[in-house]
């Protein structure tokens, strides 16, 4: 007789709570949309381009499992070897083959907190433990997470949701403080003061950088990643990873996007412009806001106005940033660069709802 529904799920996940992703209206026109971190401009017109010629014949035949022509570009732009590099289908692919190849069932992992929030669900997918570290008060890295023994842990750089960052010597203390692997989740590095690849080139052995190429590049609809490592720790992504993981377009576009370096530091400096402008925009409301390293804004409202009322009385008006409920960031905002029309109706928007 069949058994009641719910109870073939694994006993780990039947009070699971996954991450919910950022609301995709399901008709774009009309709203201002700055609650998931996209680019404010398209892809490249090189990428446009390449996946116009990409598309053909050959999309009867399977793409090159390890996609090495993306490899070696990518290669080619961090001055590493082609066997140091991995592709993934989005970031949060190669955040679950860290699960898969580095740690396992009753096994830890390591997370700061606030963090990016999928680590956590993950990790009860994978039935791992959580060792959980909050950042201090002034957002640096408390002294037990290097010292944790979890063969696995993460450090998003700049942090999501909170956009602070940490330098080098922040991030070597843990990469060499720790016995397992650090999972460096680096998704908006490319908005931040400088990069840790300085690390990976270096030879640290248990290293893992992980990149986008939804942010920076202007590809989120394409779930572009990648990671950077030893040809050890590459290695063993690789031997976990799904067969084809990475499309035949995708891994056409990445080659292009990479390749394209004047159009990616044009956008760059585009949304470090206007992330300065939205900044002082909101601090002029009453808004206390984060310094951010990322494409996006972390800040709190005034006092007499509830982050989560504010996030539905903008949604109302059409105009979407991110609210997350849980602590220690519920009373906080997470908004998205975009353009500057997005911000005049955006703070439009705010003067109506605050005033």
């Amino acid at each position: 007789m069949p058994r009641a529904g719910g109870s073939y799920v694994k006993a780990a996940l039947r009070k699971f709570a996954p991450y919910t992703p950022g609301l995709q209206p399901a008709e774009e026109e009309g709203w201002v949309k700055l609650n998931t971190n996209e680019s404010p401009w398209p892809p490249s017109p090189r990428v446009i381009q390449a996946l116009r010629s990409g598309v053909g014949e050959n999309l009867r035949l399977y793409p090159d499992p390890l996609s090495r022509g993306a490899r070696s570009a990518i290669a080619r732009h961090h001055g590493v070897g082609e066997d140091q590099v991995a592709l993934g289908n989005g970031a949060d692919e190669l955040i679950e083959l860290c699960f898969r190849a580095f740690t396992g069932k009753g096994q830890a992992v390591a997370l700061l907190q606030p963090t990016y929030p999928v680590y956590e669900p993950v990790a009860a997918v994978h039935e791992c433990r959580v060792s959980r570290h909050p950042y201090t008060a002034d957002h640096t890295l408390p002294e037990s997470f290097a010292a944790d023994e979890a063969p696995l842990k993460f450090v998003a750089n700049p942090n999501s949701p909170t956009g602070t960052w940490l330098d080098r010597q922040a991030v070597l203390e843990v990469v060499n403080g720790s016995s397992g692997v650090v999972a460096l989740d680096e998704a908006y590095v490319d908005f931040a003061p400088e990069e840790r690849t300085d690390l990976i080139r270096n030879g640290h052995e248990n290293l893992l950088a992980i990149r986008t190429f939804s942010k920076s590049y202007a590809l989120a609809g394409m779930r572009l990643g990648y990671a950077l490592g030893t040809p050890e720790l590459i290695a063993a992504l690789n031997l976990v990873k799904d067969s084809y993981n990475v499309n035949r377009l995708g891994a056409v576009a990445a080659v292009a996007a990479i390749e394209d370096g004047e159009y990616h530091d044009a956008l760059v400096e585009f949304v470090l412009q206007q992330r300065k402008a939205l900044t002082a925009g909101l601090r002029a409301r009453g808004f206390e806001v984060l310094p951010s390293a990322a494409n996006f804004v972390f800040c709190r409202p005034p006092a007499s106005h509830r982050a989560a009322d504010m996030a539905a009385a903008l949604s109302e008006r059409q105009v979407l940033v991110r609210h997350y409920q849980q602590e220690p960031v519920s009373g906080w905002l997470r908004i998205t660069v975009g353009t500057s029309e997005q911000h005049e109706a955006l703070l439009r928007t705010l003067e109506e709802i605050v005033r």
